[in-house]
């Protein structure tokens, strides 16, 4: 059988058909009739006239190799197999594997992953117990779960078991089956896992805990911070000794290609404060000396994000509205201030695009000018206003306004570093203009009609800002936001975000914490995989590359690094009834063919090669 026959076809009629055809129409040696015998030349030419074309085929040696080869080939991209039999495990198992830091330990997680692929049965879920439990397969065959188990990444976060023996109950409630958790049991978040054991036990269904073990854990670093310290941060980092003796921890700092070291001595089971002054922006690494079992927490990473001066074109025909007036007062903006009719041809000279109030509105062309620079990586903010009903937006817009309405309270609809801090509920909305989310974008304030005050969506590489607060003054104004003390700091915080500078904390954080984005996004993670998406579980220690800034993300928990013995007993070898089944399987045997046409290649070089023509 074949898996892939009309693939197979199509390579046939496009490689073997048009081989045969060159080989028909080869121009042949001419051939020069004596006229003495010229009638029975042509008597011997109408009777061996195919014979002749398809003796030249056939022995010619070059064209049955090509032949082979290409048929060799094609059966290959077929992919052909045969069907057997083969005895497994029966039933339904889940697959609870620790991913906490400590299974980074001397192997550790090696050794769980060759427990679990001996436990694998006919349907196999499995579960990754990070600090928040995360499923890699549910109800797959035995070739599906050693493929998911093959391509696990190593994981530093701290580890749920409670939680995820319960999620691993849910997918065996309905046709029973068992469970294998497989940890080295010396730490763990929430509730004990032994307790969740004993309630799945009660609804009949096996468990059994499956402990690995190895390595030691010398010293490591159990805590950092960074504070201010006049234009630069001071970091400063804890080091614990879990040794039985004193050791001169070796502190290597790598910064921009250069090192640093530093000793410092610690006393058997305690713990001392190392730290560094005038961090600079960029990304240090540092890390401890002597190695030992568990390196995850030998090393910690700083990111301080490159503060510059930001560009900001600010189109208004207002220039002491409130908006302009924190624009000039926002550290590091330089701003410049035109009308629409002035801006024609510079808006891609600056960083950042912000559509203040105009007295009349908004230009198609203008917008269509922004759409344009938004889709080549810039970013634009519009505020709302009563010019937007008059205006053709065209796709720059997230919203599509539609009327001016009355009164309103705001509603978060979604969490955001620019909303941070700010009490919705505490702003007085006397106008606003109604209008619908348009498909594609993100809203994070709301009016109670649904309407978007606070939208975003991306055009190409860029972004674009709807804002829907207005900051209007005197008796005409449609809300009091900029009256409030938390104004500047919106816009401080909006004009980061845009301009791809985070706050220091942001881009400094701890193994299990998230981030999320307005869209998928493409990260590359510490150990080089390529991650889209826009929820972003940060799992391992290093730096996170973002398209606009980096993260840097460390451990900092000393219950991972201590590697004691747990008070769990658990087994290696469970002791379960199983059952045995015959399941049909697939036996592939391309490879034979490929190598057939490997050696069919050297075999038309070598004969090539002896006809002189090589």
């Amino acid at each position: 059988m074949f898996a892939n026959l009309q693939l197979a076809t199509w390579a046939f009629f496009a490689s073997v058909i048009p081989l045969i055809i060159v080989y028909l129409l080869r121009p042949k040696a001419k051939e020069i009739s004596i006229p003495s015998i010229m009638f029975i030349t042509q008597i011997n030419q109408k009777k061996k006239k195919y014979a002749r074309i398809f003796n030249r085929i056939i022995k010619d040696p070059l064209f049955l190799i090509q032949l082979l080869f290409l048929i060799a080939l094609i059966l290959a991209i077929s992919a052909p197999y045969i069907t057997g039999s083969k005895e497994i495990s029966g039933g339904n198992t889940v697959i609870v594997l620790d991913a906490s830091a400590s299974m980074q330990a001397d192997g550790r997680f090696d050794y769980a992953i060759s427990h679990a692929n001996r436990y694998l049965t006919a349907r196999n879920s499995i579960i990754l117990a990070e600090n928040v439990p995360v499923l890699m397969l549910h109800n797959g065959d035995t070739g599906a779960a050693k493929e998911v188990l093959k391509s696990i990444p190593r994981t530093a976060t701290t580890s749920d078991l409670y939680q995820a023996i319960l999620l691993a109950s849910t997918l065996t409630a309905d046709e029973g089956g068992r469970i294998i958790v497989i940890s080295d049991f010396t730490n763990w978040d929430g509730d004990d896992p032994s307790v969740a054991k004993k309630l799945v036990e009660a609804d009949g269904i096996d468990v059994s805990f499956v402990s690995v073990s190895g390595g030691k854990n010398d010293i490591a670093i159990t805590g950092g911070w960074l504070s201010p310290a006049a234009d630069k941060y001071k970091y400063t980092c804890i080091i614990k000794n879990y040794m039985d003796s004193s050791v001169n921890a070796a502190i290597e700092v790598m910064y921009n290609g250069e090192r640093s070291s530093y000793t410092l001595a610690v006393d058997a089971y305690s713990s001392r404060y190392f730290s560094l002054k005038d961090v600079s922006p960029g990304i240090t690494e540092i890390t401890l000396h002597p190695d030992d079992d568990l390196t995850v927490d030998n090393h910690a990473y700083i990111v301080v994000p490159v503060r510059q001066t930001r560009k900001i074109l600010y189109i208004s025909d207002y220039d002491d509205v409130p908006s302009a007036t924190v624009m000039k007062l926002l550290p590091s903006v330089d701003a410049t201030f035109n009308k629409q009719d002035e801006v024609k041809g510079i808006i891609r000279n600056y960083d950042c695009v912000v559509v203040g109030l105009c007295n009349e509105s908004l230009r198609s062309s203008l917008c269509d000018d922004l759409a344009d620079y938004a889709a080549a990586g810039g970013s634009v903010v519009v505020m709302a206003q009563e010019g937007l009903l008059r205006s053709d937006t065209g796709r720059l817009l997230p919203v599509s306004v539609s009327a001016e309405a009355n009164e309103t309270t705001l509603e978060e609809v979604r969490e955001s570093v620019m909303t941070r801090d700010i009490d919705l509920s505490d702003i007085a909305i006397g106008h606003y203009l109604k209008g619908d989310a348009k498909r594609g974008s993100v809203t994070y304030i709301s009016a109670e009609d649904n309407t978007p005050i606070l939208s975003f969506w991306r055009i190409g590489g860029g972004k674009v800002f709807y804002f829907g607060i207005p900051d209007i003054r005197g008796d005409d104004a449609w809300s009091d936001f900029h009256t409030k003390p938390e104004y500047p700091i919106f816009w401080l915080n909006l004009i980061d975000y845009l301009c791809g500078s985070g706050d220091i904390e942001n881009c400094n954080m701890q193994t299990g914490s998230s981030r999320r984005f307005d869209s998928r996004i493409r990260i590359t993670a510490p150990d080089g995989r390529v991650i889209r998406t826009n929820n972003l579980l940060l799992d391992q220690t290093g730096v996170y590359r973002l398209p606009d800034q980096s993260i840097a993300v460390n451990l900092y928990k000393p219950k991972e690094s201590n590697l004691l013995d747990s008070s769990i007993v658990a087994s290696e070898k469970p002791k379960i009834k199983e059952t045995r089944i015959k399941t049909t399987v697939k036996k592939e045997f391309d490879w034979i063919l490929l190598m057939a046409a490997i050696v069919l290649i050297f075999t038309e070089l070598y004969y090539i090669r002896s006809r002189g023509e090589l």
